[in-house]
């Protein structure tokens, strides 16, 4: 399995909880970037394990994203039209609306719910 994200709070974490589960590829790209290097997995035969649009926090409300794929042997194409359709709705919510300027505060918040989903369903899978 691996976790693509593009929230730190993760790395802090990297040595405990998912060391031995998951690995952790950090990314250093924008809410989108995250879903567009997740479709470059999908297309090398990896399935989504998490849904791209999870939570109830608009694409265009937060800047994190964390997906959770793993290897399968050839395209899975459910996952690609997920993720496909998942790039067509967060980009249409971040053209029409953009990303309020967040206080460090609530961006460390928001690093929080998407850390909180992702590692419990983690534990879980």
């Amino acid at each position: 399995m691996i976790l693509l994200t593009n929230n730190a709070k993760f790395l802090d974490e990297e040595r405990n909880l998912f060391v031995k589960k998951i690995t952790l590829e950090f990314l250093e790209e924008d809410y989108i970037g995250v879903l567009k290097e997740a479709r470059k997995l999908i297309h090398q035969g990896f399935e989504l394990l998490t849904h791209p649009l999870y939570g109830s926090i608009k694409p265009n409300e937060t800047l994190y994203r964390s997906l959770v794929l793993k290897e399968g042997k050839e395209v899975d194409v459910m996952s690609l039209n997920i993720i496909e359709d998942s790039i067509n709705t967060a980009t249409k919510f971040i053209e029409n609306k953009s990303t309020p300027q967040w206080t460090n505060e609530i961006k460390e918040d928001f690093k929080l719910i998407d850390y909180d989903i992702i590692s419990q369903t983690i534990c879980r899978i």
